[in-house]
C-alpha cells in the first residue's frame, strides 16, 4: 500500500508500507478508497506539532471497503 509520510517540517513523501494484518478480534483491514488530510495533518506539515516525529503517516479522513475483520468476541 502506498502511504503519506511525514519527513520533517515541510517534508513529505509516499512510500510503499506493508499491507496491515489482523491482530485483536476488534482489527479490521479497510481498502481505502477516498482520503484526505485534516487541519490537524496541516499543522503537522507546517511544523507546528513537536510530539510529531518523522515516519508518521498522515491522512485518516477515510472511505473505503472493509475487507477483512477479526473474530467476533465471544460474551459469557
Amino acid at each position: 500500500m502506498k502511504a503519506l509520510v511525514y519527513e520533517g517540517p515541510r517534508k513529505i513523501s509516499l512510500s510503499a508500507r506493508p499491507r496491515p494484518v489482523i491482530i485483536q478480534p476488534t482489527d479490521a483491514v479497510v481498502r481505502i478508497t477516498k482520503t484526505t488530510i485534516c487541519g490537524t495533518d496541516l499543522h503537522i506539515l507546517k511544523g507546528d506539532v513537536p510530539s510529531c516525529t518523522a515516519g508518521r503517516i498522515l491522512g485518516h479522513e477515510g472511505v473505503g471497503v472493509v475487507e477483512e475483520t477479526g473474530s467476533p468476541a465471544i460474551v459469557c
